[in-house]
């Protein structure tokens, strides 16, 4: 099975053969864990409230400062999605490579890196099975997929082999640990012993059904320290996962509500282990 991605009529860059392992780890996604047609259109509510739509802004936000890329870096973007965080980073510059699984995400990511005639490659496969060759790549960057895969030490284990010397990680992923999810437990806990009536659906602290790992901060500082060393720890945004707490933004005037959000998401940047997205840079222990 091919690992590049189908190309169509759309025109996306090739991968240079000198980036490809001569021999890739089999690596047959039909029959992993991961839905090869995976489509991140589910995860998008009807209303977004004001906590949830900054708080995806900055996440995307601290993640390209936290990135930093400096022209002609080449960059690989793992589970990049549609491919909007890679064609940022090669709008500043970078030579990205976007790596993905599934075959409807890989669509997407064609479709936009065709209308931004951006300097991004695709290539189809897991992030276990990395097919690149190692010490090849200057940064890696991995935000908000970390946890969908089946294996995420394995993951790590990848990332640090495909890091030349001295390469840097960014890592950002959402805290299951956060101060928000746990005012959150404990408000439906009080509700409940009150005896109000159950919730309906899944809550917003607990692990989506797309997720195979459910990470804080401590977990996730320790996967990282088996492999990377660990140099910089930033939070992202606070009291997200709060009942009724973007209800009662939304009643606000914007202005108002965004200078709340803003404010919070400064002390978190102090507080990671405590805000709703942990975002690490690591760097090669070698």
């Amino acid at each position: 099975m091919s690992l590049r991605a189908k190309r169509g009529n759309l025109k996306v860059p090739s991968l240079p053969p000198r980036l490809l392992r001569h021999s890739v780890p089999r690596n047959d996604i039909r029959h992993c864990q991961f839905d090869i047609e995976w489509d991140d259109g589910q995860l998008f509510p009807e209303v977004i409230y004001p906590d949830a739509d900054f708080l995806l802004r900055r996440m995307n936000e601290a993640t390209l400062e936290v990135v930093n890329p400096r022209r002609d870096e080449l960059i690989l973007d793992i589970g990049c999605g549609r491919g909007i965080d890679g064609v940022e980073l090669a709008k500043r510059g970078a030579v990205v490579i976007g790596l993905e699984p599934s075959y409807v995400m890989l669509k997407h990511a064609r479709e936009h890196i065709s209308a931004n005639g951006a300097n991004m490659s695709l290539v189809r496969g897991l992030g276990e099975y990395m097919p690149l060759r190692n010490k090849s790549v200057d940064k890696v960057v991995c935000k908000g997929a970390l946890d969908h895969f089946p294996d995420p030490p394995m993951v790590m284990e990848q990332i640090a082999l495909v890091l030349k010397p001295g390469g840097e990680a960014t890592i950002a992923i959402a805290n299951f640990e956060s101060l928000g999810f746990k005012l959150g437990r404990m408000v439906w806990w009080f509700r409940k012993k009150l005896g109000f009536k159950a919730a309906v659906g899944r809550m917003l602290w607990e692990v989506p059904e797309d997720h195979t790992y459910r990470f804080d901060y401590l977990s996730l500082r320790r996967l990282v320290n088996e492999h990377l060393e660990m140099e910089k720890a930033t939070g992202v945004s606070l009291f997200f996962g709060i009942p009724w707490w973007g209800i009662l933004l939304s009643k606000l005037p914007r202005n108002i509500s965004l200078a709340i959000l803003s404010s919070l998401d400064k002390v978190a940047r102090c507080l990671p282990s405590l805000s709703d997205v942990v975002v690490l840079r690591c760097r090669t222990k070698y």
